[in-house]
Order: C-alpha cells, then sequence, then structure tokens
C-alpha cells in the first residue's frame, strides 16, 4: 500500500491559501483520476479525508497543519507502513513561488507540518515541495504570509493550461505537482524525480 498525504488547514476559511496548496495538488490528484476512470473509495477515517484506490491512500489530514503526524501515526499502526510507503506534499516558503522540489529525505526545512511527521516517520520518506516564496513576504513572522491567499497572478499560473483529460498540454503548477504524484504512485521515486525534471525543463 502506498501513501500521498497532502497538508494543509482543513477548515474552509484556509482555502486557497498559501499553506494549503497541498491539499490542492491532493485534489486535482483525485480529479485526474476519477477522468482516467479510476475507482476510488471516499470516506473519513484516522481523522482525515481518504479516497482509496486499489494499492493507494489518498489522505487530507482533518488536523491542523502541526499535528499532522496524529493522522500519520494511526495508519501506520493500521497497515504497518514504512516511511518509504509516503509521499508528502506541502507548501514550502524557502522555495520561489512555482518551483517544485522533491527529496527522499530530509529535515522538515521549518515546516510544522513536516515536523510533526518526522516525530512519527523519522526523515526518510519522500516529500514534494511547492515553492510559495517570494521577495515580498516578511522577514520574520510568516504566519499571516503562509496563511494568506495567492496573487491573482500567483493563482494563474497555479492552474493555467490544466486540463486532465489533456496531459500533453504543459500544466500550471498544480498539474505539474499532480504529474509528480501520478508518477510516484505508479513507478516509484527515481521515476518520479525523472518526471519533475522534465517538467521543470519546460517551463
Amino acid at each position: 500500500m502506498k501513501f500521498i498525504v497532502g497538508i494543509g488547514n482543513s477548515e474552509k476559511k484556509y482555502d486557497k491559501t498559501r499553506h494549503n496548496v497541498g491539499f490542492r495538488a491532493l485534489d486535482g490528484l483525485i480529479g485526474s483520476l476519477e477522468t482516467e476512470g479510476k475507482r476510488l473509495s471516499l470516506y473519513k477515517k484516522f481523522q482525515a479525508d481518504i479516497s482509496e484506490m486499489k494499492d493507494t491512500l489518498l489522505i487530507k489530514p482533518e488536523t491542523f497543519v502541526n499535528l499532522t503526524g496524529d493522522c500519520i501515526s494511526a495508519i501506520v499502526k493500521k497497515y504497518t507502513a514504512t516511511p518509504k510507503d509516503f509521499l508528502f506534499v506541502c507548501d514550502d516558503v524557502n522555495l520561489t513561488f512555482g518551483k517544485l522540489r522533491l527529496r527522499n529525505s530530509g529535515s522538515a526545512g521549518g515546516h510544522h507540518g513536516l515536523e510533526s511527521v518526522i516525530s512519527v516517520l523519522g526523515t526518510d520518506f519522500a516529500r514534494l515541495r511547492i515553492g510559495v516564496g517570494s521577495e515580498a513576504m516578511p522577514k520574520d513572522d510568516l504566519t499571516d504570509y503562509v496563511l494568506g491567499k495567492f496573487s491573482a497572478e500567483e493563482e494563474k499560473r497555479l492552474i493555467e493550461n490544466f486540463n486532465v483529460a489533456e496531459e500533453r498540454q504543459v500544466p500550471g503548477i498544480l498539474g505539474k505537482a499532480i504529474s509528480i504524484c501520478k508518477t510516484w504512485m505508479n513507478e516509484g521515486f527515481e521515476p518520479a524525480m525523472n518526471r519533475l525534471s522534465q517538467l521543470q525543463s519546460i517551463g
């Protein structure tokens, strides 16, 4: 069993904020799989919204970002899962807006959601970071920034050219993230890294 986890805050007021871009990528992944005719079972469990395929769970924890590990702990116990069975998708203020970074291990890099996950899994799991940083963000307290919404231009770049039925088009930022998640799910980490390189090279 594989597990792809979007990190975000579940309350409605946080929709489309920078901190919730991991949720948006997961929602797009679910929509893409449904368009392909994949069968997904939807339910709530482990303090999360779960979309289940035959061998993959797509997970949106209902806890706040800094409690993401609570959900992961319950899943590990239920499925005897290992860290390498997981891919987490989250925002990253240390990356320029739109840049994607996929790693197979590492530190939290200041992300409280990943800190919570590391307390459960250790550091040896895959994470796809979506850059939300900009020169305009504050230098010290980033709370208001990450809980703020994207600008109109950023929003356009997130979703531009994304059509789940026509993957030949160059996707926007979320479309790229979705494609990388699908590659990891179907083929593994190294093919997902290769897919990221391809997508970054075409802009």
